[in-house]
């Protein structure tokens, strides 16, 4: 079975509601009416966090759900609200206790949710914990050197199956971005999901965010960034000179560059147009990268070529800032990357994820070295 044509169908639905259910030359029997089988369909859009979203488009189009997909897609539709319930109690602890902080992508696959809650907050000290999950039976896990720098600790919550990852000050594979974080919390904007008010990044902020982190580090581009990514970049009123600026800025453009490279081939190869603005596609960094595929759950792209080029752009604007903290976390990356291939090859099978979700959206690779 040719998962892509699934991965195209389910883009075409969530984003292009009525012409998805036009017969598919791949999804179709001898007659051309559209076929769809279930348990591929629930495998690829589990793993790729468009699950509820699915289920709701199919439904609202008059599509009856298999029994087992529609438990599925109840069974998402639960953690997703757990997950926001914790989102709910860890707003009122940092809240409480002054606390600055931003979940930074609660919006962004909602109905669906990603594989944790992810929180950042401005110190960098990990003190604050404590208080941020005060009332809460946690337990920490284990950081591995990656970890550590990059300023993350994630905590599994007793009644939650999602876990929180708190991103202290910093972001990206070692934290070598230290500085973007304030601009995400200071531009941040009210907003309000499932009836719980929080901030959410501005527009072009989140765009930024999408380069640093869905290329470096990571097996593979999720299809729910896709849809979100193709959903902004949509935008009329996406301010474009603002989000090239700032990534530049922060050392992030050819890690944006490429992200949007691919997002714009998929969305040529999927709705036959381009995506980004001519302005914005006549860009020479936006070339180079190489063509993005779907297989094995994810798109996938030449990942030892885009990450070492990705690692060197990232090292010579450090260099050239005399930034030499973050210069320094970037030579690190080759030992986190050993270590976490090491990790990798001990892992038991028990310890796997199930459906291949946490291996594409949730482990890092962290250098170009490292290939699947």
């Amino acid at each position: 079975m040719n998962t892509s044509a699934y991965a195209s169908w389910l883009l075409r639905l969530l984003l292009d509601a009525p012409v998805a259910l036009r017969p598919v030359p791949s999804l179709a029997d001898r007659d051309g009416a559209a076929t769809i089988d279930w348990d591929v369909l629930l495998r690829v859009a589990r793993a790729n966090a468009v699950l509820v979203r699915t289920g709701e488009r199919l439904a609202a189009q008059g599509v009856t759900l298999p029994d087992h997909f529609a438990a599925a897609v109840a069974q998402e539709r639960r953690r997703t609200r757990s997950a926001l319930e914790l989102m709910r109690q860890v707003s009122l602890a940092c809240e409480s206790r002054g606390i600055a902080f931003l979940f930074p992508k609660a919006l962004q696959d909602y109905p669906d949710f990603g594989d944790d809650v992810d929180l950042l907050v401005l110190s960098r000290s990990t003190r604050l914990d404590g208080g941020i999950t005060a009332g809460l039976h946690t337990t920490r896990v284990k950081r591995d050197l990656g970890e550590r720098l990059a300023g993350a600790t994630t905590y599994r919550v007793s009644g939650c199956p999602t876990p929180l990852d708190v991103q202290h000050g910093r972001l990206g594979v070692v934290g070598q971005y230290g500085v973007f974080p304030l601009v995400l919390v200071q531009n941040a904007r009210p907003g309000e999901v499932d009836g719980i008010p929080v901030a959410v990044p501005r527009p072009e902020d989140q765009l930024v965010l999408q380069g640093m982190q869905r290329i470096a580090g990571r097996l593979g581009i999720a299809l729910g960034d896709i849809v979100f990514t193709i959903s902004m970049a949509r935008r009329p009123a996406i301010d474009w000179d603002y989000v090239i600026a700032t990534a530049r800025r922060h050392g992030a453009l050819p890690g944006l560059s490429c992200y949007l490279n691919y997002v714009d081939q998929i969305h040529r190869d999927v709705f036959w147009r381009p995506l980004l603005p001519t302005a914005v596609w006549s860009s020479r960094l936006l070339r180079g990268w190489g063509r993005t595929e779907y297989r094995a759950g994810a798109y996938r792209f030449p990942l030892v070529r885009v990450n070492a080029a990705l690692h060197w752009h990232d090292l010579r604007h450090r260099l050239a800032g005399a930034d030499w903290a973050g210069a320094g976390r970037l030579c690190l990356m080759p030992l986190v990357a050993g270590a976490r291939l090491i990790g990798r090859l001990t892992r038991t099978p028990e310890s796997e994820s199930s459906d291949g979700h946490e291996a594409v959206r949730a482990t890092p690779l962290a250098h170009a070295g490292v290939s699947e």
